[in-house]
């Protein structure tokens, strides 16, 4: 099957028709999928600042983490729904788009960043080094990418 084809079949389906028929849904789920990404950007750069040895110094890396890794996972899981519902409403927008592409290639190394800053937490250790501030940076970095490719899928 093409993409194409694939892309018109998606289309058509009764849940992608809701979301197109239906007023104001594609802009509510966007609203949603923007929200959650400033609250899960804003959860990764307190868990980064605070990897890297900066900011929010009064409290120990593994508490921070126990309370921001969790709502980063449930701000990760909404982002996912809420993107694979705008996916189904509008695949020739998005399936088609090599940004589109690069932006889930960068949300995998995010995942995987999460992934190991989270267990990096758990360590009792909270020394500065570089491998950490440098890890800090680049996750910070990857989120900016995946924002600013987002907004190319827009008006590409």
């Amino acid at each position: 099957m093409s993409l194409i084809a694939f892309n018109n079949w998606l289309s058509s389906t009764p849940l992608s028709l809701l979301i197109q028929r239906t007023s104001g849904a594609i802009a509510g789920i966007q609203v949603i999928h923007i929200l959650c990404l400033a609250t899960l950007f804003a959860l990764a750069l307190n868990l980064s600042l605070r990897t890297a040895g900066r900011g929010l110094s009064a409290e120990p890396l593994a508490s921070l983490a126990a309370r921001f890794v969790p709502a980063l996972w449930i701000c990760l899981g909404v982002l996912l729904l809420s993107g694979a519902l705008l996916i189904i409403a509008e695949p020739h927008r998005t399936l088609g788009n090599p940004i589109f592409y690069t932006k889930m290639g960068l949300l995998v190394a995010a995942v995987a960043l999460t992934v190991w800053l989270a267990a990096l937490a758990r360590r009792p250790s909270e020394e500065r080094t570089a491998l950490r501030a440098g890890v800090a940076a680049l996750y910070m970095l990857i989120w900016t990418g995946i924002i600013v490719a987002g907004r190319f899928i827009a008006y590409h």
